[in-house]
């Protein structure tokens, strides 16, 4: 019986995965994933200004990761509606710049590992008809892997080390051939990528740094 119904579920996505939808439906999809994407950002970040001064640095941050997983929950269960009733949503389905905002919710469900690996095939699927970016099918491959303890393809998730510099967390599976995999998914170079997550890390940690001594950022050459 437990396969029957597995069998009944993969049967219900695949149909729905060739789904044709309206126009009207289409820019009904679209405002909610442009909900989806500007509550996502406000909460992608660090609190505001504003925050930290009303409630000071510890309580600013239990309230601002508290809306965060809050967010979070709410957008999964939207994209898992908008999944389930349509399929994958991509290049034919909402446009480019959409299909992005489609893919951030499950970027960030670090809780649900299981959707995002489900989302990977799937987006592994849309990237070999050339439905979907392949950078984003990088960037939640590597995003898996960090969160069931395995090493990066492309390092794309960052950690920091003692000086502030930006290096892979977990480490990297092939270190010889990263340029080659990340041009190959339309990544940008290592050393880039790394410069700039290390100067913006820099740039938000400013003054916790300048106090360790550490008064520029520690730049790959």
């Amino acid at each position: 019986m437990k396969y029957f119904t597995i069998l009944l579920v993969l049967l219900f996505m695949s149909c729905n995965s060739n789904k044709k939808i309206s126009e009207n439906k289409r820019n009904k999809i679209i405002s909610e994933l442009d909900y989806i994407e500007k509550i996502d950002q406000k909460y992608a970040g660090i609190p505001s200004e504003d925050l930290f001064k009303k409630y000071g640095q510890q309580k600013a941050w239990e309230f601002f990761l508290a809306k965060r997983d809050s967010v979070s929950n709410d957008n999964q269960s939207r994209i898992k509606k908008l999944f389930y009733k349509y399929g994958y949503l991509g290049f034919n389905e909402v446009g480019k710049d959409n299909t992005t905002k489609f893919w951030l919710p499950i970027q960030h469900a670090d809780n649900d590992i299981e959707f995002q690996k489900q989302m990977l095939q799937e987006l592994k699927k849309q990237i070999e008809i050339k439905n979907a970016k392949r950078n984003e099918y990088a960037m939640l491959e590597d995003r898996v892997a960090v969160n069931t303890n395995q090493k990066q393809r492309f390092g794309s998730q960052v950690t920091y080390n003692s000086n502030g510099q930006a290096v892979p967390r977990n480490g990297l599976i092939d270190t010889l051939n990263i340029e080659k995999l990340r041009a190959g998914y339309d990544l940008p170079t290592f050393k880039d990528y790394y410069n700039n997550m290390t100067i913006m890390h820099f740039e938000m940690n400013k003054e916790v740094l300048k106090k360790q001594g550490i008064t520029e950022p520690m730049l790959y050459k």
